[in-house]
């Protein structure tokens, strides 16, 4: 009897010993490229299983710009040799290249150099996210990724990434069912990086009370002169029909070679129906895209998008409404920006 449990205490410590948790977070650490630093003292559990948990866990990952603070990580495994270890991680702040996710709570397993990420919910900005996946910890860090975000704002994300600054546009969107693959350590992994993301959201332009006096004068000037160019009658149609207005957006983004991209997103209210068709270039930075605005079920007016995603011209012009001939394309963003009245102005013939 007594050499029986002698044998078991000795089965129980050589596997301890194997599992040591300090050669699991090693092993991590050299294999995902990670710095795992333990700021308070760890507290081990033997039985009936190997539990480690540490209350301020700090992880970085300097080629990605991610960091963890304040972790509370806990780490399981029973002594079954092919058993996964368990992993539990709670932390406020979890920032990754700028944007900050928060109250982020971690359920995940890792075996055979895989991590399976049973659950990742948190909070960015005032929106959730809840995701599931895998990722092989080998030389290229393969991973999938599916899941759910709710009310996401695109606008605090560009700033958080320090991508770009809008200020007419609010954007807030949300997904169900999202896939995303790729590669963390490839050599170029926005080029490698592919997914389907179906989007439902909110699109919100702002307008001051001046612009939206100076489209009303506008829309009597089109009325009282019929040579008006394109780029009155759009800014009358598109002012009217959605400033300040809430707009829904429903659509399906497309991730590949560096690119997402959309053959239709649908931009609707009770006034008035458009539609996106574009890409955005993750290695330029860049969007390249056309939006229709329908009346009545035809295209009223044709708008691209060009440009870097900080400050794209939204350019309106052409034969789509145009009477005569095809006028050269002009920057709606740019004369919201010099103001309506300049517009006006010019229109008339009116020095400043």
């Amino acid at each position: 009897m007594l050499s029986c449990v002698f044998i078991c205490v000795i089965i129980i410590f050589v596997v301890r010993d194997r599992f040591s948790i300090e050669t699991i977070i090693s092993n991590i650490e050299n294999q995902a490229g990670l710095d795992i630093k333990l700021n308070d003292i760890s507290k081990y559990v033997f039985y009936p299983s190997i539990n480690f948990n540490n209350e301020n866990v700090t992880i970085n990952k300097k080629d990605i710009q991610l960091i963890i603070k304040k972790a509370n990580i806990n780490i399981s495994k029973n002594y079954w040799p092919t058993s996964p270890i368990n992993l539990n991680l709670t932390t406020p702040t979890i920032n990754y290249q700028g944007i900050e996710i928060r109250d982020a709570i971690i359920d995940a397993s890792y075996q055979n150099n895989i991590i399976t990420i049973n659950s990742f919910i948190g909070k960015i900005i005032e929106g959730d996210v809840d995701l599931i996946g895998k990722i092989e910890i080998n030389e290229k860090q393969s991973f999938n990724i599916k899941g759910n975000f709710k009310n996401i704002s695109l606008n605090t994300l560009l700033q958080q990434s320090q991508m770009a600054k809008w200020d007419r546009v609010n954007i807030k969107l949300s997904s169900t069912n999202l896939s995303i693959s790729g590669k963390i350590n490839d050599n170029n992994p926005l080029l490698v990086l592919n997914g389907t993301i179906p989007i439902t959201g909110i699109f919100y332009l702002t307008t001051t009370e001046e612009e939206k006096f100076g489209a009303t004068f506008l829309s009597l000037l089109v009325e009282k002169i019929p040579d008006l160019s394109s780029i009155s009658k759009s800014i009358n149609f598109i002012v009217f029909n959605y400033s300040n207005i809430p707009t829904s957006l429903i659509g399906v983004l497309q991730i590949k070679n560096g690119l997402i991209k959309s053959d239709e997103i649908l931009i609707q209210n009770k006034s008035a129906k458009s539609t996106l068709k574009g890409s955005y270039n993750f290695i330029k930075n860049e969007i390249d895209g056309t939006i229709y605005f329908f009346k009545e079920n035809d295209i009223f007016v044709e708008a691209q998008l060009k440009g870097e995603i900080d400050n794209p011209q939204i350019l309106v012009g052409g034969k789509v409404f145009a009477e005569n001939e095809e006028e050269p394309l002009q920057d709606i963003k740019k004369l919201f920006e010099e103001g309506i009245n300049s517009l006006i102005n010019k229109l008339l013939n009116i020095d400043e």
